[in-house]
This record gives C-alpha cells, structure tokens and sequence, in this order.
C-alpha cells in the first residue's frame, strides 16, 4: 500500500496534458478535489479512509492533506508560488514514484491530465456531479448559503428590520 504521503508527491511529480513531469497543479483546491478523485480509483480506494475526506464549502476536504501539503512547503519540498515540487521534492518523489506500479502510475496520470486543465467551477461541478454527499455543505449551494445567514441571524439576534435598516444606511451612504 502506498503512503499517504507518497501518494501526494507521486501526484505532483506526474505529468498531465502538459507531459512534463511535475507538472503545476492550478490551486489547493484543485489538489484537494484532484486526490479525492484519485483515492476513488483501485489502487488507491484504501486511502479515502487514510485522507479522511470530509464535505466543507467548496466539497469534499481532507484536513490531513492539508496539513502534509504544509509540512512538505516547511521542509522545502513543495512550492507555493507555483503549486509544485521543489528541486529537493523533485528528486525526493522521484524515487517514490519509481516504485509505483505502471497501474497507479496510470491512474495517476488520468486523473491529472481529466482534471488538472479544468476551471475551478468545472472542476467543482464534475466532483458535485459524481459525489453529491459531499456537497451538503457547499458554499456555492444557495439553499447552504441561505441557511448559514439565517442561523447567523438567528444565533446573533438580528431581525429582518435590522438588516432592512443596515441595507438601508449603506445605499444613504453610497449617495453621499
């Protein structure tokens, strides 16, 4: 079984449509959504247990990714500026990725070259599409939106008449 963590160097360290490796990955979102997807498909089905993937505001999130993508940007590993591997975190990956089988290697590559080139919305709305469960707390749903700002009003004792009257304050001010 492969590691969590090699499983995240292996996907950075993989090309996609660009095929060279190490190939830029557009945002932490993207990554997010990406290894999701990825730990859907055999060989990797055992690690959605070990990412613990969770339904947040933009869709499945796994707090455990995110702390390894931390701590492999505080080793040097990982770069930000560009989401991808460090000259260091380059070579360290390679040698992870030698020990792959041409299978995960396969599985690997399809996910980055299907998912990698989306938009963030097209990205979002696939994985919405295909694992609907986890969009129960989707920021882009209205009807989660609607429910967040209610329960706020609700827990901070605002009225409607409140927020008429703040809306209202707001357009005054805009004229003057």
């Amino acid at each position: 079984m492969v590691s969590r963590s090699d499983l995240l160097l292996s996907f950075i360290y993989a090309w996609g449509k660009s095929k060279k490796n190490n190939e830029p990955i557009p945002s932490v979102t993207h990554l997010q959504k990406e290894i999701f997807l990825l730990c859907r498909r055999t060989p990797f089905a055992e690690m959605k247990d070990v990412y613990h993937f969770e339904p947040l505001w933009y869709g499945p999130f796994s707090k455990e990714l995110s702390s390894d993508l931390t701590d492999f940007q505080s080793r040097g590993i990982i770069s930000f500026d560009e989401l991808r591997l460090t000259n260091e975190g380059f070579k360290v990956a390679a040698s992870v990725w030698d020990n792959l089988t041409d299978f995960e290697k396969q599985q690997i590559f399809d996910v980055k070259i299907n998912f990698n080139y989306m938009s963030l919305t097209e990205l979002l709305d696939s994985v919405y599409l295909r694992y609907p469960k986890f969009t129960k707390r989707s920021a882009l749903k209205k009807e989660v939106v609607d429910k967040y700002f209610a329960d706020f009003l609700q827990e901070n004792e605002i009225t409607e008449k409140d927020v008429v009257s703040a809306v209202n304050l707001a357009k005054k001010a805009l004229r003057q």
